[in-house]
């Protein structure tokens, strides 16, 4: 016998990777994400290696003998005490677009400040990589889908999603946060992201809304789209800031200044844009840079005493795989 693995079972949307749903019986199929999904891959990119074969043995089931599911470990919904904080949303043109990498420099040069931020990532499939990088970054909380009970969102009812969405957001705010990041995974053509960015939910939420491409096409294009629904477009940004050339080309289309990532981490600069406060050096809770933002973890269903870590700035490789 090989490995021994317990993985969740869930739909995968991924158009840089696979597409999979869960088949309707136990029967071989296969590992589509790095989280630890498991479902029947129905298409793949040529871009990457098949996804690993595996054959399940049965279904883990509680003292009741019921099979287990994700939702039953959810987060329960809270009701935020205090106002919610300035709220910016990232969408982009596809997966790998720049989105995780967008939000995770706002975060970093927010924290060096002093300024406390949560981030979400409201749809996707189930990948420790993108929850790992915010909380490198200095972001706290970092809540995901997963967090409210999902594995991954594709398929998904818009309804469930809308609320799902919400639900996490509150609990930035009762946190105590003063910048909400929420990133929706994909582009704006996957199916929950269309019903998700014309939804009253998300419009209540968002306050602005940065968009990253990877090309001055799709730039153009998501930009219209998002204006055309009435979103405040803050900016835009993405993978193409690694090219100089295609950055000219994008600003000269958009008649708008593309958002780098050394923008994108200024602290002064995008408090400015965003209307928030950011603090001195000096009065930064004692932070630098280079230093990391620093507080209290608490963390449900853990006794006082067991966590003392901190969260914090580090250095990580920036990229999404969900």
């Amino acid at each position: 016998m090989g490995d021994l693995i317990v993985v969740a079972y869930a739909d995968r949307y991924a158009p840089d990777q696979f597409e999979s749903e869960v088949p309707d019986r136990l029967e071989p199929t296969q590992l589509v994400a790095s989280g630890g999904i498991a479902s029947k891959v129905l298409s793949r990119s040529r871009a990457v290696r098949a996804a690993t074969d595996i054959v399940p043995l049965g279904l883990i089931g509680d003292e009741r003998g019921q099979p287990l599911n994700v939702r039953e470990f959810a987060l329960p919904p809270v009701t935020p005490t205090r106002p919610r904080p300035v709220t910016l949303a990232v969408v982009g043109t596809s997966m790998n677009s720049g989105k995780t990498t967008t939000v995770h420099h706002i975060a970093e040069g927010m924290a060096r400040r002093g300024v406390r931020v949560g981030t979400t990532k409201v749809t996707g499939t189930g990948s420790g990589g993108d929850y790992w990088v915010m909380l490198d970054a200095g972001a706290w909380p970092m809540l995901d889908f997963t967090d409210v009970g999902l594995a991954s969102t594709y398929r998904q009812p818009v309804g469930l999603l809308e609320e799902k969405m919400l639900e996490l957001v509150d609990h930035l705010t009762e946190s105590g946060t003063q910048l909400n990041l929420v990133e929706i995974a994909d582009g704006l053509y996957q199916q929950e992201t269309a019903q998700l960015i014309r939804s009253e939910a998300f419009q209540s939420i968002a306050d602005a809304v940065i968009f990253a491409a990877g090309d001055a096409m799709g730039a153009v294009h998501g930009a219209e789209v998002l204006k055309a629904l009435g979103h405040n477009l803050l900016g835009v940004s993405g993978r193409i800031t690694t090219s100089p050339l295609a950055t000219r080309e994008a600003e000269e289309a958009l008649g708008m200044h593309i958002l780098t990532l050394a923008d994108l981490a200024d602290a002064d600069s995008m408090g400015a844009c965003l209307g928030i406060t950011v603090p001195d050096l000096a009065d930064a809770g004692g932070s630098v840079a280079g230093e990391a933002a620093s507080w209290e973890l608490s963390l449900p269903g853990l006794a006082d005493g067991i966590v003392h870590e901190r969260g914090g700035i580090g250095e990580h490789e920036v990229g999404s795989r969900s």
